[in-house]
């Protein structure tokens, strides 16, 4: 099968003719446009997943931030005595508006005299659920009773 050229009235008109007659056009079919479309879709539903799992990072990395920072703010609080260094559990943050942050604090003596382990532990609790973000911080202090009893012992006759 040759192919020529189909010229009307001097000019080409973008056709080519086969030598059977049959006239192939330039430009896209029907099935290559659905094809295209189904193949730009899939990408774009493969970027829209990656930007969901990105948000999900993001707020996960950014509750962790703030466990760490919440935490590490108890801790001081506990370790400078503005805050008891007791076991206390569930207590809610007095920052905290809408209550999803809890801490709890665990007091023991460790294998040194004179030493407390302290265990400050901060939780992201969305309502009922299981702590979507969690943070455990450990100190050792001295224990704060022997410099109370040390000083009752030297002021008593």
């Amino acid at each position: 099968m040759r192919r020529t050229p189909r010229f009307q009235n001097g000019r080409h008109d973008g056709g080519t003719t086969f030598d059977s007659g049959c006239v192939s056009r330039s430009g896209f079919t029907l099935l290559e446009i659905i094809i295209s479309v189904a193949i730009f879709l899939g990408g774009l539903a493969a970027i829209m997943q990656g930007l969901a799992i990105g948000q999900r990072s993001e707020l996960s990395a950014r509750l962790q931030s703030e466990a760490v920072l919440r935490c590490e703010a108890k801790m001081g609080e506990i370790l400078c005595g503005a805050a008891e260094a007791t076991s206390s559990q569930g207590n809610r943050f007095d920052d905290d508006e809408i209550g999803n942050w809890e801490w709890s604090a665990e007091s023991v003596e460790s294998g040194t005299a004179g030493l407390l382990q302290i265990t400050v532990l901060v939780e992201h609790k969305p309502g009922s659920e299981e702590p979507n973000a969690a943070f455990t911080l450990i100190r050792y202090m001295r224990d704060p009773q022997l410099f109370l009893d040390a000083a009752l012992q030297e002021s008593s006759p």
